[in-house]
Protein backbone atom coordinates (compact mmCIF):
# COMPACT_ATOMS: atom_id res chain seq x y z
CA UNK A 1 0.00 0.00 0.00
CA UNK A 2 1.43 3.34 -1.01
CA UNK A 3 0.76 6.55 1.29
CA UNK A 4 1.18 10.02 -0.39
CA UNK A 5 3.83 9.53 2.67
CA UNK A 6 5.98 7.51 1.17
CA UNK A 7 8.89 8.95 -0.30
CA UNK A 8 9.25 10.83 2.60
CA UNK A 9 9.32 7.75 4.50
CA UNK A 10 11.87 6.14 2.91
CA UNK A 11 14.04 8.86 3.31
CA UNK A 12 13.94 8.66 6.77
CA UNK A 13 14.37 5.47 7.05
CA UNK A 14 17.62 5.41 4.55
CA UNK A 15 18.66 8.00 6.98
CA UNK A 16 19.17 5.46 10.13
CA UNK A 17 21.81 3.53 7.92
CA UNK A 18 23.61 6.78 8.86
CA UNK A 19 23.63 7.18 12.04
CA UNK A 20 26.78 6.38 14.00
CA UNK A 21 25.20 3.15 15.56
CA UNK A 22 25.00 1.60 12.43
CA UNK A 23 28.21 2.76 10.23
CA UNK A 24 29.63 -1.08 10.45
CA UNK A 25 25.90 -2.05 9.08
CA UNK A 26 25.75 -2.54 5.54
CA UNK A 27 21.95 -1.07 4.22
CA UNK A 28 19.14 -3.54 3.68
CA UNK A 29 16.68 -2.47 1.07
CA UNK A 30 14.16 -4.91 2.09
CA UNK A 31 13.99 -3.87 5.70
CA UNK A 32 14.67 0.13 5.02
CA UNK A 33 11.08 -0.75 2.71
CA UNK A 34 9.62 -2.07 5.50
CA UNK A 35 10.36 0.67 7.85
CA UNK A 36 9.26 3.20 5.29
CA UNK A 37 6.00 1.91 5.57
CA UNK A 38 5.06 1.83 8.62
CA UNK A 39 6.69 5.97 8.59
CA UNK A 40 4.37 6.53 6.42
CA UNK A 41 1.67 4.72 7.98
CA UNK A 42 2.12 6.63 11.29
CA UNK A 43 2.60 10.01 9.15
CA UNK A 44 -0.26 9.75 7.73
CA UNK A 45 -2.17 8.73 11.21
CA UNK A 46 -0.75 12.24 12.18
CA UNK A 47 -1.67 14.02 9.17
CA UNK A 48 -5.04 13.12 10.20
CA UNK A 49 -5.32 13.31 13.87
CA UNK A 50 -3.92 17.22 12.64
CA UNK A 51 -6.96 17.55 10.14
CA UNK A 52 -9.51 16.14 13.25
CA UNK A 53 -7.59 18.82 15.67
CA UNK A 54 -7.85 21.67 13.18
CA UNK A 55 -11.69 20.92 12.35
CA UNK A 56 -13.30 20.98 15.90
CA UNK A 57 -10.49 23.90 16.69
CA UNK A 58 -12.77 25.95 13.76
CA UNK A 59 -15.95 24.85 15.86
CA UNK A 60 -15.08 26.29 18.50
CA UNK A 61 -13.88 29.59 16.68
CA UNK A 62 -17.24 29.36 14.84
CA UNK A 63 -18.65 29.35 18.59
CA UNK A 64 -16.32 32.01 20.08
CA UNK A 65 -17.20 34.67 17.21
CA UNK A 66 -21.11 33.86 17.86
CA UNK A 67 -20.39 34.39 21.60
CA UNK A 68 -18.51 37.81 20.96
CA UNK A 69 -16.53 39.84 23.16
CA UNK A 70 -17.30 37.19 26.69
CA UNK A 71 -14.68 34.79 23.74
CA UNK A 72 -12.00 36.96 23.54
CA UNK A 73 -11.31 38.61 26.73
CA UNK A 74 -8.66 36.97 28.52
CA UNK A 75 -8.31 36.21 32.37
CA UNK A 76 -6.50 39.37 33.27
CA UNK A 77 -8.77 41.40 31.03
CA UNK A 78 -7.19 41.85 28.06
CA UNK A 79 -9.26 41.39 24.39
CA UNK A 80 -7.29 39.27 22.13
CA UNK A 81 -7.02 39.29 18.40
CA UNK A 82 -8.24 36.05 18.30
CA UNK A 83 -10.75 33.54 19.94
CA UNK A 84 -9.51 32.02 22.98
CA UNK A 85 -11.24 28.38 22.47
CA UNK A 86 -9.96 27.47 25.90
CA UNK A 87 -12.65 29.37 27.61
CA UNK A 88 -15.33 28.48 25.24
CA UNK A 89 -16.74 25.74 27.51
CA UNK A 90 -16.44 28.05 30.43
CA UNK A 91 -18.94 30.30 28.72
CA UNK A 92 -21.40 28.03 27.36
CA UNK A 93 -21.21 26.37 31.31
CA UNK A 94 -21.81 30.04 32.54
CA UNK A 95 -24.67 30.20 30.19
CA UNK A 96 -26.26 27.32 30.27
CA UNK A 97 -25.28 24.77 32.93
CA UNK A 98 -25.18 27.45 35.91
CA UNK A 99 -27.58 30.15 35.50
CA UNK A 100 -30.76 28.41 34.62
CA UNK A 101 -30.23 28.75 30.98
CA UNK A 102 -32.13 26.49 28.31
Amino acid sequence: METKWIEEARQMAAQCWCDSEMEQTEMDATLCEAVAKRIAIWMETAAQNQRNADYYRELLVRCGKAIGDQAYIADDGTRMNDVLCAKIPEIVDAAFCNSGGP
